[in-house]
């Protein structure tokens, strides 16, 4: 599905070769073992790779995502871009809810075609597409730097903008360029949601002192990020919060709320996520 970044050391290719390979065995087995399947479950390979286990109730827990959405604005008639879809959670999630129309946009050529085969014909407002963007981690074949891709859609296009732990695999100027990227698309009144490994007062001790669930000690040097892996530096990424500020104001975006995760702690995949609006007059 994607292929291994440069760099990385040999015996690190090997393994996650073979670890892929073993992952595609998934699929044939979950089918013998549960029998007939749910129509809308992705293979069982697509959710090992993006959740880390075959079990269904990852990806049903992935799609509940939607209460978030709503209560940070999201309403049914809204138009909604979801940038890093995947293998389609949000979409489910909402597919009985919203009724303006979606987006979904990836780098990964076969969740999307997942996507498009089995979700788009039985909802044919929900449409998915491959975004062939440079990723040292995830695409590094990929036809188009991230610091430069412009997202194939009209200015003003969405209501609601979704990244979920996007940012988190990104390099400074790829994450000013899509919040630049965000700003022309979002129609007036439009909100963004996006996720973060955010650097503070708060989080920096925490980090420092090794607690965060992952960690985040190879300076990056641009001085507004911390890396997890020198050797493949959107495995990922924790930016200075002042740094994310200064790009979303500069773009035209007024932060309304930050919902702080608890990351910094040791808690797995709770991120900081961030709820910025269109400016009047940008």
């Amino acid at each position: 599905m994607n292929q291994e970044p440069p760099g990385r050391p040999a015996w690190k290719r090997l393994a996650s070769g073979l670890r892929r390979n073993v992952t595609r065995l998934a699929t044939p087995i979950d089918r013998i073992v549960r029998g007939t399947s749910d129509p809308l479950l992705p293979p069982a390979h697509l959710r090992i790779y993006y959740y880390g286990t075959w079990d269904p109730e990852a990806f049903a827990r992935a799609s509940e995502i939607r209460t978030e959405l709503i209560t940070r604005g999201l309403r049914p008639e809204h138009r909604l871009l979801d940038i890093g879809c995947g293998i389609g959670n949000i979409a489910i999630g909402l597919k009985d809810y919203l009724r303006g129309g979606y987006d979904g946009l990836d780098i990964h050529p076969e969740a999307i075609d997942w996507c498009q085969r089995t979700l788009t014909p039985q909802y044919p407002s929900f449409r998915f597409h491959r975004a062939d963007v440079a990723s040292r981690a995830y695409n590094p074949n990929g036809r188009v730097p991230a610091s430069e891709y412009r997202f194939p859609f009209p200015d003003r296009s969405f209501d609601f903008i979704f990244l979920a732990s996007v940012f988190t695999h990104m390099m400074p100027d790829e994450v000013e360029r899509y919040v630049r990227e965000i700003s022309r698309l979002l129609a007036p009144g439009g909100r963004c949601v996006e996720s973060y490994f955010l650097l503070n007062d708060e989080t920096r001790p925490g980090v420092a002192a090794g607690r965060s669930f992952m960690s985040f000690d190879v300076p990056h040097p641009s001085g507004v990020c911390v890396l997890h892996d020198a050797f493949v530096p959107e495995a990922a990424v924790a930016f200075e919060e002042g740094f994310v500020r200064r790009i979303h104001d500069a773009a035209g975006l007024r932060i309304e709320d930050v919902r702080r995760g608890r990351w910094w702690t040791g808690e797995r995949h709770d991120q900081d996520v961030v709820t910025a609006a269109l400016n009047e007059h940008a």
